[in-house]
């Protein structure tokens, strides 16, 4: 099943987080891209092919936002919809966000939608969040993930990003986590993923990924 913790998803919650501390930016703006692997959490969301995607997100000054986000998935037969809505805000320097997202497959005959409530907070180059459903893609069961991650400036405008994840729950038999290091410079980034799932092996999860984002304001 496909969806992102998004990197790119949480691109956009990032974006409205900066709208709502003040910085002058337009409060509709989208983002579309290209991917040679669409990874959420560790794991292939296209069957390691490629992926293209596209975003559109509405930021109020109160810090209100709304978005929707969609990819191809693998074989280019279905697609990923997901819609999501929050308020992100600042107390004392830190940047709190609190939502929901549903991830939709239209095309799939498997009703395998799912909806999870977030709580994020980031604070200079550090962020941490908290993702939780009941109804793990249609398992009837309980599920959360738990993330944290950097993006350290190395120079210019070249950036080192660093990320660790857990998810656990009644929906899997054993929690496990997923890491990543990337470097991304203007529109381009290059990642490195893995799992310690125990139940496959390491160098099976192992995998690089390119990935070409692009950001536009209305």
């Amino acid at each position: 099943m496909g969806k992102m913790t998004k990197s790119l998803v949480a691109a956009s919650v990032l974006a409205a987080t900066t709208l709502a501390s003040g910085t002058a930016m337009a409060e509709l703006s989208g983002n579309v891209g290209v991917t040679s692997n669409y990874l959420w959490r560790g794991e292939t969301q296209a069957s390691d092919e490629a992926a293209v995607f596209g975003g559109i997100d509405y930021a109020h000054d109160s810090g209100f936002y709304v978005g929707t986000w969609t990819s191809s998935l693998g074989g280019g037969s279905s697609y990923e919809l997901d819609i999501y809505a929050g308020y992100a805000f600042e107390v004392a320097g830190i940047g709190l966000d609190v939502g929901a997202i549903t991830y939709q497959y239209p095309q799939e005959d498997n009703d395998g939608d799912t909806t999870e409530g977030y709580l994020g907070a980031s604070y200079s180059m550090f962020s941490a969040k908290y993702s939780i459903t009941d109804d793990y893609f249609n398992s009837g069961e309980s599920a959360y993930y738990i993330e944290v991650g950097a993006d350290i400036p190395v120079k210019n405008d070249l950036a080192l990003g660093l990320h660790y994840g857990m998810k656990d729950g009644d929906a899997f038999a054993d929690g496990y986590g997923d890491y990543s290091v990337s470097l991304s410079k203007g529109d381009f980034s290059f990642a490195y993923s893995n799992t310690d799932n125990k139940e496959v092996a390491q160098t099976d999860n192992a995998r690089i990924s390119a990935t070409w984002t692009h950001s536009i304001d209305f």
